[in-house]
């Protein structure tokens, strides 16, 4: 015969295993829509990850009904999300709790997203942002890629004083962007933002959204990227002391940084497709030239997606310095320690590694090595 207790406990049992499975299932956000036409044969949802939001994995495929609609609900976290159309048109989405998100899309090839504040938040910032690169980036780096292609050694000069111009300009457009970051408060929005975040000049800003943003959202993945963002920044600021690493240069040999660290070093990050990084070539060799026998040396780190072309470059530009690159682009482990997303970047430190000066060019470079030296 069975206890009454024995009952008990197995009712007791069965209740806490449904519980925690409804509450596994909890549905989180849900996504609904509408294609323009059928000839769409697939949707992923995918989701993004890492401290620059760049990597994306698929987390589920939609099914489309005949009628070209879709839909799903979800349980996974808010986070910041990208459908996939055919595997070639991508529409973000940040998704948070609670959001019935809505996506229909028109014969032209756009869409309309609703139900999302947080994805409406995003899509402003983008359009600011864009809307910056557009006035005042563009125009400058388009006078600068058209005169380097020409690739007349009379205009050496002239394309030298464009590559500052336009270190300028997207210096004035980053700088720019945190008002933009502003409007978006603890939003998950954040996340994607991140990539082009200035640590220096706006740390203590950061520092305080990272802590609000993790008390907000609490256990989530978004909140341990975001302070982990932070955290990088300030310890890539001046006075903080960069991380060693060791790559190979180009006859594969290891370089270590910490062994090549002279009285002080400019550590530049540099790129062969970069035309910035290509016009600072000439002016480095003579800063070099003039410094080296004093304690002054240049290790290059190369951001390359091509051996071949960044070991032409480097012949070229006649960059004679000690230069290393493990050639995987904006995915190395050397990035992602500096908070490398865009180029030319460069980190000045001392003998110890401290840094006492970051992000300089030109001018500005040649005032700082004459008080040093």
């Amino acid at each position: 015969m069975i206890s009454k207790s024995y009952l008990t406990l197995l009712s007791l049992f069965v209740f806490m295993i449904i519980s925690c499975t409804t509450e596994t299932e909890e549905i989180v956000f849900s996504l609904e829509g509408k294609l323009h036409n059928n000839d769409q044969e697939n949707i992923h949802l995918l989701r993004a990850s890492g401290l620059n939001a760049s990597d994306f994995a698929v987390v589920d495929t939609l099914s489309i009904d005949a009628d070209s609609t879709f839909s799903a609900s979800y349980s996974l976290e808010p986070h910041f999300y990208q459908l996939s159309i055919n595997d070639s048109l991508e529409v973000p989405i940040i998704a948070d709790s609670g959001q019935n998100i809505t996506i229909n899309f028109s014969s032209d090839g756009g869409y309309e997203i609703t139900g999302s504040p947080d994805t409406d938040l995003f899509e402003e910032y983008e359009e600011y942002r864009m809307g910056i690169l557009r006035e005042v980036v563009y125009p400058i780096r388009g006078q600068l890629n058209d005169l380097r292609d020409q690739n007349n050694p009379d205009d050496a000069q002239q394309i030298e004083e464009l590559g500052a111009r336009v270190l300028k300009a997207e210096a004035t457009y980053r700088d720019t962007l945190i008002h933009a970051v502003q409007e978006l408060g603890t939003s998950i929005a954040i996340y994607p933002t991140m990539v082009r975040w200035n640590g220096d000049k706006h740390i203590d800003y950061y520092e305080e959204l990272a802590t609000d943003f993790s008390e907000k959202h609490e256990g989530l993945e978004v909140a341990e990227l975001v302070s982990e963002k932070v955290r990088i920044l300030k310890q890539i600021s001046i006075g903080g002391k960069v991380s060693e690493f060791t790559a190979p240069n180009p006859s594969g040999e290891e370089k270590s940084l910490y062994n090549n660290l002279g009285t002080y070093t400019l550590i530049d990050f540099f790129g062969s497709w970069c035309g910035p990084c290509r016009s600072e070539s000439e002016h480095l060799g003579r800063m070099y030239n003039q410094y080296s026998d004093a304690g002054f040396e240049i290790f290059g780190f190369g951001i390359e997606f091509e051996r071949d072309s960044w070991l032409q470059a480097l012949e070229q530009d006649n960059r004679t310095w000690t230069n290393v690159s493990t050639v995987d682009g904006y995915e190395s482990d050397v990035a992602a320690d500096y908070a490398i997303t865009a180029l030319p970047k460069n980190f000045l430190v001392d003998e110890n590694g401290i840094i006492v000066a970051k992000d300089i060019h030109g001018e500005e470079l040649e005032e700082i090595l004459a008080e040093l030296f």
